[in-house]
């Protein structure tokens, strides 16, 4: 029996979760969903790499910077222009991009394979069947 896990963010979206943070047995894990080419859909798995906790902090403060963007939009208090984030927060949110973009990152030895079913609102959860671990990002 699988357990819905909690999906702290969705950084990625195409008719679905592409990229985020999300709880795998409890701990956080960047995941990343990929388009299959040859066959011209989204793949249902997705590669899972464990995240120390000074990156999921970082995670959690640009999801958190852009929460706001998403707020102040919704409210009609900024334009589309801003986004993702609000002229208040935007130096922190290109820090963070910098430091998250060599961070949240599929490593071949260490990731994890599985697949993944959503539930989305709010909180968004998701349902993981592991598939192995370890795998060659080539055989992906």
């Amino acid at each position: 029996m699988f357990n819905y896990e909690t999906v702290h963010t969705i950084t990625d979206w195409y008719d679905g979760a592409r990229k985020g943070v999300a709880d795998l047995n409890g701990k956080p894990h960047y995941y990343e969903n990929h388009w299959n080419e040859g066959e011209q859909y989204w793949s249902e798995l997705y590669l899972l790499q464990p995240l120390d906790a000074e990156t999921f902090a970082l995670a959690i403060e640009g999801w958190e910077i852009w929460l706001r963007w998403e707020r102040a939009f919704k409210e009609g208090k900024t334009t589309q222009e801003t986004h993702p984030a609000l002229p208040k927060d935007r130096k922190r949110h290109n820090e963070l991009e910098k430091i998250l973009a060599g961070r949240l990152v599929i490593s071949p030895e260490t990731s994890i394979r599985a697949a993944g079913e959503f539930i989305y609102g709010r909180p968004t959860k998701v349902k993981w069947r592991v598939v192995e671990n370890s795998i060659k990002l080539g055989s992906y």
